[in-house]
Parts: C-alpha cells; sequence; structure tokens
C-alpha cells in the first residue's frame, strides 16, 4: 500500500479558521500540515491569494519559503474558471483558454505538478493539453457532486481526453459525489435553522422519487415549509447532493484516467468511521487498479461553521491508514 499511494491535505480544509479567526495566518496552515506529518498539500488560489489569478511574485516567495521552512511539497493547487466573471456575455473560447492559462502559468510558478482544472468544454480540451504539456503540470478536471462519474456528461469528457492522446489530462474524482445518505450534521444544522424535522425527513426521503428542485420546493410550501426547507432543498439538490447508490461502475471507468482523489469528507466521528461514503468500496477499487498516486484529504466540515479541521483530518487520515493497510493484510 504505501509504495502506490501517498496522502496529502488540502488547505482548502482550514476554511474556518482562515476566515474567522484573525490571528490565524498562512503559516499556521504550515505547522498544521507538519503536525500531522503530511508531505503534500493542494493550494487553492482564490482562498489564499489577494491576486488572483496571477498572485503577486511575493505571494509565491511567501508559499515557496513556507514550503522550505516545514519541508512539504506543493503538489496540486487548485484552480477555477470564474465563468461569472462577465455580466454582459458568456465566456469565449479565447477567455476561457486565458483563464486556463493564468492558472497553468501560477502552478507551474509553485512547482505544482497537478493541477484541479475548472469547467472546460470538451472542444477545447486539444489545445488545454498543449498548454499543459508546455507548462508541464497535468490538468484532473474535478467530478464533483451533484455530478457523477457514470453521467453522459462526465463520460463524454472522459471519451475526448482519451482523443487528445495527452497525459498532461485526466480526472480528480471527489468523493462528495459517493454520498449515499446526509450527513448527521447537515439535518441538526437545518433543525438549529427552524426546519421542521418531519418536512426533513420527507426531502432525504423522496430525494430520488422524481422529484427535482423546484418540484421539490413547491411540495414543501404545500406542506408548511418556509425559508429553511427551501434552504435545505437547495443544497440537497445541489453542492450537498447524494445518490441512491455510489456510482462506483462509473469510478471504475475513470479510475485508469485519475491523477490524484479528493477525499472528500464533512464529518468523522471518535470511531473514525466515515458513515456516509463508501470509503472501503473506493480504496478498494484504487488498491486493485494501477493506480500510483496521492489522495488528497479535503476536509469541508466549514460548511457547518465547525472549527475542528485538525481534529477532523487527523481522524480521516487514520481511517484511510487503517482501510488501506487491512487490504495489504
Amino acid at each position: 500500500m504505501s509504495d502506490v499511494v501517498d496522502f496529502g491535505v488540502s488547505l482548502y480544509g482550514f476554511t474556518e479558521n482562515w476566515i474567522n479567526n484573525p490571528e490565524y495566518q498562512l503559516e499556521d496552515m504550515f505547522r498544521e500540515l507538519q503536525q500531522l506529518g503530511i508531505k503534500k498539500f493542494e493550494i487553492v488560489g482564490s482562498q489564499v491569494f489577494s491576486d488572483y489569478p496571477l498572485p503577486k511574485q511575493e505571494e509565491i516567495d511567501q508559499i515557496l519559503s513556507l514550503c522550505k521552512q516545514y519541508d512539504v511539497e506543493p503538489f496540486s493547487y487548485g484552480g477555477y474558471i470564474d465563468v461569472g466573471r462577465y455580466s454582459d456575455h458568456d465566456m469565449t473560447d479565447q477567455e476561457i483558454l486565458n483563464e486556463v492559462t493564468y492558472e497553468l502559468l501560477t502552478a507551474h510558478r509553485l512547482g505544482c505538478p497537478m493541477m484541479r482544472g475548472g469547467a472546460v468544454p470538451n472542444h477545447l480540451l486539444k489545445p488545454v493539453a498543449q498548454m499543459a504539456e508546455f507548462y508541464n503540470v497535468r490538468i484532473g478536471f474535478e467530478v464533483h457532486a451533484p455530478s457523477k462519474p457514470g453521467d453522459a456528461n462526465i463520460q463524454e469528457t472522459l471519451a475526448a481526453i482519451k482523443e487528445t492522446g495527452s497525459s498532461h489530462l485526466g480526472f480528480v474524482p471527489d468523493f462528495g459525489c459517493f454520498i449515499t445518505k446526509p450527513n448527521p450534521l447537515m439535518v441538526e444544522r437545518y433543525l438549529s435553522l427552524g426546519a421542521d424535522k418531519a418536512l426533513i425527513d420527507f426531502i432525504v426521503a423522496n430525494r430520488h422519487t422524481g422529484f427535482n428542485e423546484d418540484t421539490m420546493s413547491e411540495k414543501i410550501k404545500s406542506m408548511g415549509g418556509g425559508d429553511a426547507e427551501l434552504y435545505a432543498i437547495s443544497e440537497l439538490f445541489g453542492f450537498l447532493s447524494f445518490a441512491e447508490s455510489a456510482d462506483l461502475e462509473g469510478f471504475k471507468s475513470l479510475l485508469p484516467y485519475s491523477l490524484y482523489f479528493h477525499a472528500k469528507f464533512y464529518h468523522i466521528g471518535e470511531d473514525c468511521v466515515e458513515t456516509t461514503i463508501p470509503y472501503k468500496e473506493l480504496l478498494t477499487m484504487i488498491a486493485e487498479s494501477d493506480f500510483s498516486g496521492t489522495i488528497m484529504t479535503e476536509y469541508e466540515g466549514h460548511c457547518f461553521y465547525l472549527n475542528d479541521a485538525s481534529e477532523q483530518i487527523e481522524r480521516h487520515l487514520k481511517m484511510e491508514k487503517e482501510i488501506l493497510s487491512s487490504l495489504a493484510a
């Protein structure tokens, strides 16, 4: 196991402290990586750089200096394409390519061998592959909830990547797209906002019985629901979406083209067991494949306004290592 899989941590996991604690500085994130025994990390440009998407040289130098001081490696750069930048028109192909160039240049300046890519239309993948090869940065397009690996658009992107013939393009599957039920903390938060438990239970039970976000909203309003329930619907049909069952067959199809993984999670108890994402099945498939590389822990507990990243990330890493060790045994 240790010969083919290693572990990294996304600095994105420290968002709650970074946003709400004025005394918490960039260096504190690196100090936490060191305490966790982590050598590789992912940095999200829009989170840490004041000048984004093209940070000043002093910002780049600060990151590189901290890497040297804390003996860590900038493994991946979390890039985006801000498709809403222009209010008067949709981004043109050239504007999209410009954005990709900015992100690749920043990743290259940081020395990152990998980059999480934004949404690039399939017809632009060939020139994007050429740019990635020029900067020697491999781009992984994230598969993120509510999308699933087996979705038609993801499979079309897979075919387009294959057609480029480039080893510099692939995927970053986010384990959040394998959630099969809401994390208990999600339900607790909705209730704390004033939601009725019976209505939340109805939303969860009927998430996959033919409703879409609009029809579910109308149904809940007819049952007496208000803003708290509508907020829950927007999340449970959006980035906190969950599936009836994990799309493991779709995951299998992406494995040969996965550059690394976002091991997303929202909360793990003291027993170090994630109850909403089939981690054992996912890690088993990775271990049994030809994959050799990094699993990037991505904690997103800040969506519940929790400031427990260090504890949670430590539990997550322990869980992953225990699962993979048991498979090796």
